[in-house]
């Protein structure tokens, strides 16, 4: 990181002391208790998680048994799940698991943000994995993938089936402040159980979470001005 060794022993004492980080051997270091204690702070203080709470349990109780909601925030270019509500947890191969990021091309909570972000932020991405944009289906150019996103713009809520691992379908919805995306909220489904009737009557109750939390984020923000 070209700074000196003195500094970095700095650095590491006052990180240590208050408890960022926490040694666990002679000079091998992990993240320390402070972080869980930030972690539950957020959990609790941030507007969009408490927000989100109620709607996203209102969401599960129409969907079907071991479905997962879950709320997404878009975060240096990726997506992270920052709230699950679930009734009996279903593990997936690959999820959205909190505090773990997703790229914007893979999976409805993701797509629905890429598609909704100004299309040069989704050009720049599109240029920097062109292949995993083809590979997603999203289209093998910028012609293409354009067309696509106009296209998942258009819809009020989306529907991905087996892009996070082959046992989960995703439908999702975005969310909004005055003018920008935020996130998304999902409903995470076992793939079994995501006939088109089940996924036809979730879409339009994603959609209205959706844009009950977009009423929420809107107001907060409102208030801030």
């Amino acid at each position: 990181m070209g700074i000196s060794a003195s500094q970095t022993y700095r650095y590491f004492r006052t990180l240590a002391s208050a408890g960022y980080i926490s040694a666990y051997t002679t000079g091998r270091y992990v993240l320390g208790p402070a972080i869980i204690e930030l972690d539950r702070k957020l959990r609790i203080g941030d507007p969009m998680i408490h927000a989100a709470r109620s709607i996203m349990r209102e969401m599960l109780s129409t969907a079907p048994s071991a479905s997962i909601a879950i709320l997404c925030r878009y975060f240096r270019g990726q997506v992270m799940c920052v709230h699950e509500e679930f009734e009996t947890y279903q593990h997936h191969e690959i999820s959205y698991e909190r505090g773990q990021p997703r790229p914007l091309y893979q999976g409805a909570a993701s797509k629905v943000i890429l598609a909704n972000l100004p299309l040069r932020q989704a050009r720049a991405y599109f240029n920097h994995a062109p292949d995993k944009f083809n590979q997603f289906g999203l289209g093998a150019n910028w012609t293409e993938v354009k067309r696509s996103l106009r296209e998942l713009r258009s819809q009020p809520a989306i529907i991905t089936a087996g892009e996070l691992g082959t046992s989960a379908s995703g439908i999702s919805a975005p969310i909004y402040d005055d003018k920008r995306v935020l996130g998304s909220v999902s409903l995470v489904l076992p793939i079994t159980v995501a006939t088109e009737e089940v996924t036809s009557f979730l879409m339009p109750v994603v959609a209205a979470a959706g844009q009950e939390m977009t009423s929420k984020m809107q107001h907060l923000a409102q208030l801030q001005k």
